[in-house]
């Protein structure tokens, strides 16, 4: 019998709130039982389930498993009874083409929006903790990823938040056109050199010649032009370093990655010309998915050079060792299989650790044991893990 002293707020919260790092705390102190639910994206007129369906299918889930768990009957009530009044709330239940994340405990009933898709993209657990390995990509996304769209004509800057594309404009005086550079200051390239006169050039003072081919010039206009910009990118962007996704022909492309400066370029970009040939949620998926990549690429970096350089009692995938350290403080970044649950049974309560109950996932605790001792918590795809591992880790002692 779980013995549990509930506070609660019966007014239903309709705000869905974007996600933000500064929740987590909040989240991973908050005691059992825990009830997370996991919507799909959804917009109206879509074939798929509406999303509040699908809540009020959860709503039975949850109460069957808070029932498992010989949760006394006026607890699961009082816990379910603000969902309930939500899965009536089909305006505010409406698409916005995100997923959705709510987490419902004694008191604590809070929504957020999921820039990234969760996996799975309908999910319903009740534990003696809040299942936070959903967010884990969508808190690791940076509030803003910029989409640069390069052309031999113009430059254009799109900044992609959360759920949103909108243009940048680039500080004064950057151009945005190749024509508009050339009408600043022509180019060293591309003035006129003379030489002397010769005795059959009459009454001329000089023969005006031009330097190179009529491609080298245009292809010189094209360097000078992006120079141009990438100086207004990087006096834009330079105090937070925020990724920058340069779109074009791969032409185009490389030769802006060849002389930009700006410290952040991702290696992966967005072939063709997004202004006109995507709608701007198809723009934001892009960036995101980039972005999402290399952030995963620099984790797994991290994590190869954290097993090269500690000894081997300092790097584990086992997870049993992982477990035993996260309770005991001693890990300082955890690195998870973002594809993969592992449930099962930890009693972390006896090393001093968060109550846990029986059948869950391992991985999912790891986590929360993690990070309420100032660890860090990574999630990636299964091939970017050590022999096909669930779970490494990096202890700090």
């Amino acid at each position: 019998m779980i013995e549990t002293a509930i506070q609660t707020n019966s007014e239903t919260k309709l705000t869905v709130e974007p996600l933000r790092k500064e929740i987590v705390p909040d989240l991973v102190h908050t005691a059992g039982p825990c009830i997370t639910l996991l919507l799909p994206p959804y917009r109206p007129g879509e074939p798929s389930e509406p999303a509040a369906a699908l809540l009020k299918t959860d709503l039975q889930a949850a109460a069957h498993q808070l029932a498992a768990r010989k949760v006394p009957e006026p607890l699961i009530g009082e816990l379910l009874e603000p969902l309930r009044q939500l899965s009536h709330e089909e305006e505010s239940l409406a698409g916005t083409g995100l997923g959705r994340i709510i987490f419902r405990s004694p008191g604590l009933f809070r929504q957020f929006q999921l820039p990234v898709p969760a996996s799975p993209a309908q999910a319903c657990t009740v534990g003696a903790c809040f299942w936070i390995r959903p967010i884990l990509a969508s808190l690791a996304l940076p509030s803003t990823v910029y989409v640069l769209e390069v052309t031999k004509k113009a430059a254009t800057l799109l900044a992609c938040g959360f759920t949103g594309v909108a243009p940048v404009e680039l500080p004064e005086g950057t151009p945005k056109t190749l024509d508009e550079a050339l009408g600043f200051k022509a180019p060293d390239h591309d003035l006129i050199n003379r030489s002397a006169a010769g005795p059959s050039t009459g009454a001329m003072h000089g023969v005006q010649f031009g330097t190179g081919s009529g491609r080298e010039r245009k292809h010189a206009h094209l360097r000078d032009f992006y120079e141009a910009v990438d100086r207004g990118v990087t006096e834009l962007l330079h105090w937070n370093k925020a990724p920058l996704v340069l779109a074009g022909v791969e032409e185009d492309v490389n030769i802006y990655r060849a002389v930009s400066t700006y410290p952040n370029v991702l290696e992966q970009g967005i072939h063709g010309s997004p202004g006109t040939q995507m709608t701007p949620a198809q723009i934001l998926r892009q960036a995101h998915d980039i972005a999402l990549f290399a952030i995963e690429r620099g984790a797994a970096a991290e994590m190869e050079a954290s097993k090269e350089r500690l000894a081997p009692s300092r790097f584990s995938t086992n997870l049993d060792d992982i477990l035993r350290a996260a309770v005991e403080g001693r890990v300082s970044d955890l690195y998870l299989d973002a594809a993969v649950q592992c449930v099962g049974n930890f009693d972390g309560k006896i090393l001093g650790g968060a109550f846990n109950w029986h059948g869950e996932d391992l991985l999912n605790i790891a986590a929360v044991e993690t990070l309420l001792r100032g660890g860090a918590v990574n999630a990636l795809p299964t091939h970017l893990l050590p022999g096909g591992s669930l779970a490494a880790a990096a202890f700090r002692y």
